[in-house]
């Protein structure tokens, strides 16, 4: 193979090649460059490397070894550097760099890396070597861990949010919409951030207007909540589960005490939102009910709503406890 640095009157030629790696042999299409003028091999260190490249990656897969750029992306998750990651796993402080370039790793040290894509072994590993890295680098770790850790959390519980609630047909009694758990939180943020006093009975109600509201305008939901006749009124399903698995995540409570028409006093909890709603994630027609909504309800309190709400169809004509046909809100009456 000749070397040249001057590729002039030369040409790429892809062809199949087979190269002995750790014991096997890895088949690549390999791309070489070729002199025209005597129709030998030009070494170009770009291809070169390329073709190495093709052939890890091939030996990778067949072994089910992680990637350099997902290594990579294990560690940056914790904010660790390269040394303190190599440290933490009792390795020499360049493995983890020669690793993340290219270098093949071993099975026993993928392995490893492996456990690490679960932030609870990496914080059991984490407490085990401590005091091999220094107390910023341990501190900054420990903080990325537990973020992490509640991300986890929190993902789960919204996954099982969402299946739970999940329509398995898409009919009147879920106005045509998939649950849309996004769209829940974000609508009770939207209610919170307008609504200076948002106790949760209030709440209910205003969101059974809006999403039947938007059913009558649209023809379809805007949560994909299912909703039942209870006693103050039309409910979602199991709202208090809803509610609670947003909790300390998107809003919080806070207790007040309230006079009622019969001069009794009443402990309340009203909603506090912890952040501002995301609208980028309804339509202008949701958007457009929900204010619509907001506008007609707001100064009302929680049981002049109920009143309004006990004058609707979807509450006069369902019986007890039984799931409300959205087809009732063609008659809505109180907006």
């Amino acid at each position: 193979m000749v070397s040249d640095n001057n590729f002039n009157n030369s040409k790429i030629i892809k062809r199949k090649a087979i190269y002995p790696i750790k014991g096997e042999s890895i088949e690549i299409i390999e791309k070489v460059r070729i002199d025209l003028n005597n129709n030998e091999e030009i070494f170009d260190e770009a291809l070169e490397d390329q073709n190495l490249e093709l052939i890890y990656t091939q030996y990778r897969k067949r072994h089910a070894l992680l990637m350099p750029n997902k290594i990579k992306e294990t560690r940056e998750k914790y904010g660790v550097s390269q040394r303190a990651f190599s440290r933490i796993l009792g390795w020499g402080e360049v493995t983890i760099h020669r690793y993340e370039t290219g270098a093949l790793q071993d099975r026993s040290h993928n392995d490893a890396l492996v456990l690490l894509e679960n932030p609870d072994n990496m914080k059991t590993l984490l407490e085990n070597n401590k005091n091999k890295i220094n107390r910023k680098d341990y501190t900054n770790i420990k903080e990325n861990l537990q973020k992490l850790m509640k991300d986890d959390i929190d993902k789960t519980l919204e996954e099982n949010i969402t299946k739970k609630y999940f329509n398995e047909v898409l009919d009147e009694y879920c106005g045509y919409s998939q649950f849309n758990y996004e769209k829940f939180a974000n609508m009770i943020l939207f209610f919170a951030v307008n609504i200076k006093r948002l106790f949760k009975t209030k709440l209910m109600k205003l969101f059974f207007y809006s999403d039947f509201f938007n059913f009558r305008n649209n023809t379809l939901s805007i949560t994909g909540l299912k909703y039942i006749k209870n006693h103050y009124g039309p409910t979602p399903i199991k709202y208090e589960l809803l509610l609670g698995e947003l909790f300390e995540k998107y809003i919080t409570y806070q207790i007040e005490y309230v006079k009622n028409s019969k001069d009794n006093v009443e402990e309340y909890e009203f909603i506090k939102p912890l952040e501002k709603p995301t609208m980028g994630i309804f339509s202008q027609e949701e958007i457009n009910s929900m204010e619509k909504v907001l506008n007609t309800f707001s100064h009302l309190t929680s049981e002049e709503i109920t009143q309004c709400s006990h004058k609707e169809e979807a509450w006069t004509k369902a019986k007890n406890k039984e799931i409300i046909s959205y087809e009732y809100a063609k008659n809505l009456t109180c907006i």
